[in-house]
């Protein structure tokens, strides 16, 4: 087991260094053309995913520390990049590098460990979800969650809930009387709709 563990790692390490060093162009190389910008997003995504899926082969315990060391310096480096790439050129939009440019920025955004980071981002992010760039609503909900819970305040659409001695809980959301309009909105089922599904896919229901 130790031995697919390091060949696992083995396996990550190259592309992601050679990854890494791609990135680390300088400032002024992020002046470039709109194909240019695309692949760069697209390339930090792909290697986001990487990272991802090999942390997924471990329990949260068992993650080796170089693993973790290495995904918190990929997550910051990205960060870094997305803010410069956004000082330049701002938000990408769809007419700048195509629906899969813009889901990949979305991709880095989701992942970046920078909290301030991420809450300046909400509304170029939501912006980018009104102008129809191919951000979903229910992703763009999700994230305004996250951030909001991380912040230590209350969810506004009702994304996040746990399991709890069989039964669905839900953060606390504010404004829950109106939750069903705001869920709307962003092209969701009602909250209770929502929370049927989650009792089957957990085996709940009655």
């Amino acid at each position: 087991m130790a031995n697919q563990n390091a060949n696992r790692l083995n396996t990550l390490f190259l592309p992601v260094m050679v990854c890494f060093v791609w990135v680390s162009y300088s400032f002024a190389a992020l002046a470039q053309t709109n194909t240019q910008l695309q692949q760069q997003l697209l390339k930090m995504a792909e290697q986001n995913r990487q990272i991802q899926q090999d942390i997924s082969h471990y329990a949260p315990t068992d993650i080796p520390p170089a693993l973790q060391s290495l995904t918190s310096n990929i997550e910051n480096l990205h960060s870094q990049t997305l803010k410069e790439i956004i000082a330049l050129h701002g938000w990408p939009s769809k007419s700048q590098v195509g629906e899969k440019g813009v889901l990949a920025a979305f991709s880095l955004a989701q992942h970046s460990n920078d909290l301030a980071f991420q809450q300046n981002l909400l509304p170029l992010i939501i912006q980018s979800y009104i102008n129809k760039d191919g951000i979903e609503g229910k992703d763009v909900a999700e994230f305004t969650d996250k951030v909001s819970i991380k912040l230590g305040k209350k969810q506004v659409f009702g994304t996040q809930a746990k399991v709890v001695n069989d039964k669905v809980i839900f953060a606390p959301i504010k404004n829950r009387d109106s939750v069903d309009q705001l869920r709307n909105q962003m092209g969701m089922p009602p909250l209770a709709e929502f929370e049927r599904s989650l009792e089957r896919l957990n085996n709940l229901s009655q």
